[in-house]
């Protein structure tokens, strides 16, 4: 019976040291994420594949279970939304002079703006008077503007600060340019309201042919005079 009782006990022993070496034949030293790559012999025996991880290392560690690294997903650029019934206007990047002198259009509270390639001026009343242009505005005609035999006056700026994402619209008013009514909805360059301030294209047939200014652009800058 003793010896019956001895075998026992050693069978039960061999068994246990089988079980713990089965599960733990593959642990061996752990990095400081808490896991290892798995050795040939591991592998063989089919206890484990790869890098894997032991007492709780977590897989946001230097490595994961095929030894690559995870990467994420590049997120898309935000599409920009134009507000209905506006168009993108940008402040150009040229130079600007009128009469010979430069225009601090990145400190204008009214800068000179630039649609479709065109420069539009704001038709304040500081640019008209350096323009010697004749605006007139009336609830009932709308805007109107004429070219006139005034001497150009003095140039001065209104300074402030705008957006340099912007957006302006077509005026929902008459627009009369010599007198003459324009069908500014059917116009390539039409006019523009940014900021409550009607502002005109100054291409070459209203600039030169109808309000008759002078205009050029050279050497990365827009030049206009009187």
């Amino acid at each position: 019976m003793r010896f019956k009782q001895i075998g026992l006990i050693l069978l039960t022993f061999i068994v246990t040291m089988t079980l713990s070496q089965s599960a733990y034949a593959h642990s061996g030293r752990t990095d400081s994420s808490g896991g290892h790559n798995c050795s040939a012999k591991s592998i063989a025996k089919g206890l484990c594949s790869g890098y894997h991880y032991h007492n709780g290392g977590s897989s946001s560690g230097s490595g994961s279970s095929s030894g690559g690294s995870t990467s994420n997903t590049p997120q898309a650029a935000p599409v920009e939304t134009i507000p209905s019934g506006h168009v993108k206007i940008v402040k150009p990047l040229y130079s600007i002079y009128v009469n010979g002198t430069s225009v601090p259009n990145s400190s204008l509270k009214y800068p000179v703006i630039s649609y479709k390639d065109i420069t539009y001026f704001p038709m304040t009343f500081k640019f008209t008077q350096a323009l010697a242009l004749e605006t007139v505005w009336n609830t009932d005609i709308g805007f109107v503007i004429r070219k006139t035999s005034n001497k150009a006056g003095k140039l001065e700026f209104d300074y402030g600060s705008t957006n340099t994402s912007m957006y302006a619209k077509e005026p929902d008013f008459n627009i009369y340019v010599n007198d003459s009514w324009i069908d500014n909805g059917s116009e390539e360059y039409p006019l523009l309201v940014l900021n409550d301030v009607t502002y005109f294209p100054m291409t070459w047939h209203y600039a030169v042919d109808e309000l008759g200014l002078t205009i050029k652009l050279e050497n990365n800058a827009f030049y206009i005079s009187k």
